[in-house]
């Protein structure tokens, strides 16, 4: 007794070296690990060096949002005094936000006084490289002349180019005045008040996007406080990502919370003992880590979305717990038997895995390198440690009469011609799912609002003219100025917006320079400036940094990237792509692009499973009995396998149009049907298989499969698969024929 005590001891604490080891590893390789999470990382071959420095630059550090203030019973002067002085108290409160620079008026007009003279619209150059001279002095004269005020200092800019130039700008806000930075409108008796902000914080971040949305919704309160009745539009990304957060923070509470109770009452239930519960969790900790630190060893850069698609390890690694406990219940002999099928499902589970490798697609080779170490941790853990734990008492005898009553309700209904009929459900299914397949990957499908937060984001939309399309155009050149030269050609294009519109390139202001000079010595030029009473002019200093140029120019790795913004959909017709050089770029579709590949890659990986599996489980299964006896039960568990994600997929396809959250869930659908058949077809005693297949089978169901109540279409999608392809595979791998040696 005492050696066997001493031998335990001696096991137990070299397990707990292991523990402690993995974990001090993994944290030391945690500090020095820089995740990802754009789809541009996730996809490093599939952008352009153009595109992915506009990905760069578009990460959500600052966010435009747009406030609309509306009513028939309050003037417009009324309301924007009460806005402003409430807009004051909120930026002086909070510092990180303030008025969107984009309709910063004073910013503006200050830099385009510094460079008076050197700005001129291109009808006013093109008249002075003409030589019509008349023309450019006598419109200055009628602007002096006129009540206009002047905004430019005359001893630099005589001509008034530069006030001209200020007065073609964009209008962003088309139809409405302008008071330091706020719009009012009145149409149809509706007066109108729109507060553009810009907020520095992350609105991708819970945190930062919760803090931000509180303190505008307490300066929207503030404001309805004093003017009852008004009406308020949001409009702004930060406002879904909150909402959304939320939103999910909701359901995670409601359908964790539950379904993790349920579950938990379940096991206590079956098992009567929180031994197995302990367990299950310390296993799942150790083979996570274990795949996790592997992951990051052989991967530079590991993808945040990584961890996402490994959520299904969690099942499978319940699912080889509760097998081999309830195989320790019933005896030595049980749990001989349970080891082959044991090892035959992991291991064809992590060679479909390890196919994962083949695809070059880093995120996908990261899921393949974190389930095949996890997965194999856990059987190894699972075959090893498990019996140095007491034999568990058997499960509940109500649990053990029902799956005895399955039992025998199966065996009844098996048939010679069971083989026939399952092949036909199997290759039928799969055809109709061939034949109907309907997918859509655009992002937008992903992820819902409230609906009222979309009738606002909507009413805004209709009128104002403050926004743009997604679709940018992108112009490389190799230094600040090439690329503003270059984007230059393309200003003709309707609708479109970029830097050019608001400052020149510095060659084109010299040129403009030369030719003022040689305006003012002429005989027109000396009498204009005798008529003003000044000397020849002194023009602005060396070209200055305009406000809005973050907006519109960032730095690349080599280079520089000016960034044309259009405010009507994108017609190829416009430009002439030159790829490195000119680029038309659509992030939205570029993520869509993005998910449908992933797509496409899983669904590569599913039929290469499937086929796999086949010649394995043929090769292992039921190893000692004939070969033809071992190909029927290996088609048989395809055949289950086949159904169970084909029925699956056809189901949910008629909610919506499937994705790549489909695919992952079909996934776990999969690996977790090998399981089930190969634990069916193996030397277990069938209604010892049960016990743990439909206990695996409705922890899995409540756990995953009431994820397909969200309101979140990408996490409803991956909950209506696993619900439906578990049940589907709990229901139809009893039929699978049973080993005549179990």
């Amino acid at each position: 007794m005492k050696g066997v005590r001493a031998a335990l001891t001696t096991r137990l604490l070299l397990l707990f070296v292991v523990i402690v080891g993995v974990v001090a590893a993994l944290s030391a390789q945690l500090s020095n690990t820089q995740w990802s999470s754009s789809l541009a990382d996730a996809l490093p071959n599939e952008v352009s060096e153009l595109q992915r420095s506009y990905l760069e630059s578009q990460q959500p550090n600052a966010q435009q949002l747009l406030l609309g203030f509306e009513s028939k019973q309050y003037s417009g002067s009324e309301i924007l005094l009460i806005v402003q002085e409430q807009l004051n108290l909120l930026t002086e409160a909070e510092p990180t936000i303030k008025l969107a620079e984009m309709t910063n008026p004073k910013a503006v007009l200050s830099f385009y006084q510094n460079q008076a003279g050197r700005l001129a619209t291109q009808q006013d150059m093109q008249a002075l490289g003409n030589g019509n001279y008349a023309t450019i002095i006598d419109n200055a004269q009628k602007t002096l002349q006129s009540p206009a005020p002047v905004l430019m200092p005359l001893e630099q800019d005589p001509l008034l180019l530069t006030q001209r130039f200020v007065q073609h700008l964009p209008d962003l806000m088309p139809g409405y005045k302008s008071h330091n930075g706020l719009y009012t409108r009145t149409s149809e008796s509706i007066h109108q008040v729109l507060v553009p902000l810009r907020i520095a914080g992350d609105a991708l971040s819970v945190t930062q996007s919760g803090q931000s949305v509180q303190v505008i919704n307490a300066f929207i309160a503030k404001v309805t406080e004093q003017l009852p009745g008004i009406n308020v539009y949001r409009s702004g990304l930060l406002f879904h990502s909150d909402a959304a957060a939320k939103q999910a923070k909701q359901e995670m509470t409601w359908f964790g919370g539950l379904s993790l109770l349920l579950v938990l009452a379940l096991l206590l239930w079956v098992f009567r003992s929180g031994q197995q519960l302990f367990y299950t969790l310390l296993l799942l900790g150790v083979s996570a880590a274990a795949g996790l630190l592997a992951t990051l060893l052989l991967s530079s850069r590991p993808h945040v979305l990584m961890l996402v698609f490994a959520t299904s390890f969690i099942g499978l690694c319940i699912d080889y717990v509760i097998h081999g406990f309830i195989a320790r219940s019933h005896g030595a002999k049980a749990w001989s038997a349970l080891k082959p099928a044991l090892w035959l499902s992991g291991l064809t589970t992590i060679w479909g895995y390890i196919l994962l490798l083949l695809l070059p697609l880093p995120l996908l080779q990261q899921l393949g390198i974190f389930m095949a170490v996890a997965l194999f941790t856990a059987i190894v853990l699972v075959v090893v440690t498990l019996p140095w734990l007491p034999q568990p008492g058997a499960s509940r005898p109500g649990w053990q009469r029902f799956c005895h009553s399955m039992t025998e309700l199966y065996r009844q209904m098996r048939q010679p011609s069971t083989n026939a009929w399952l092949s036909v459900m199997a290759l039928t299914t799969l055809g109709l799912l061939l034949w109907s397949f309907t997918a859509n990957d655009n992002v937008r499908l992903l992820a819902s609002s409230p609906e009222s937060l979309l009738q606002q984001e909507n009413h805004l939309r209709k009128t104002t003219d403050f926004y743009f399309q997604p679709d940018v155009l992108l112009v490389s050149g190799e230094t600040q100025q090439q690329a503003l030269e270059r984007t230059g050609e393309l200003h003709e294009i309707e609708d479109s917006i970029s830097l050019y519109d608001y400052v020149l390139p510095v060659s084109e202001q010299q040129q403009l320079l030369q030719q003022q000079r040689k305006l003012f010595q002429s005989p027109e030029g000396n009498n204009y400036l005798q008529w003003l009473g000044i000397g020849q002019p002194v023009f602005g200093s060396e070209s200055q940094e305009h406000p809005l140029q973050n907006q519109f120019l960032y730095p690349m790795e080599e280079g520089w990237m000016s960034v044309v913004r259009l405010k009507q959909p994108f017609n190829p017709d416009d430009i002439s792509e030159s790829y490195g050089k000119l680029e038309h770029f659509n992030p939205i579709e570029h993520a869509s692009n993005a998910l449908a590949e992933y797509r496409h890659s899983m669904q590569l990986w599913l039929i290469a499973l499937l086929l796999v599996s086949l010649p394995i489980l043929a090769m292992f299964l039921r190893s000692q009995q004939a070969n033809k006896l071992r190909l029927q039960a290996a088609w048989q568990v395809t055949c289950v396998m086949t159904l169970s994600v084909s029925t699956a997929l056809l189901l949910a396809q008629l909610i919506q149009p499937l994705n790549l959250f489909h695919c992952i869930g079909a996934m776990f659908v999969l690996v977790l049907s090998i399981d089930y058949g190969v634990f069916c077809a193996g030397r277990l005693k069938r209604e010892h298989a049960l016990q743990a297949i439909y206990l695996s089978a409705f922890t899995t169901m409540v756990a995953f499969g009431a994820l397909s109540f969200s309101s979140t279409p990408a996490i409803a999608a991956f909950g209506i698969v696993v619900l439906i392809g578990v049940f589907m595979s709990a229901l139809f791998s009893p039929l699978i024929i049973e080993s005549p040696d179990n």
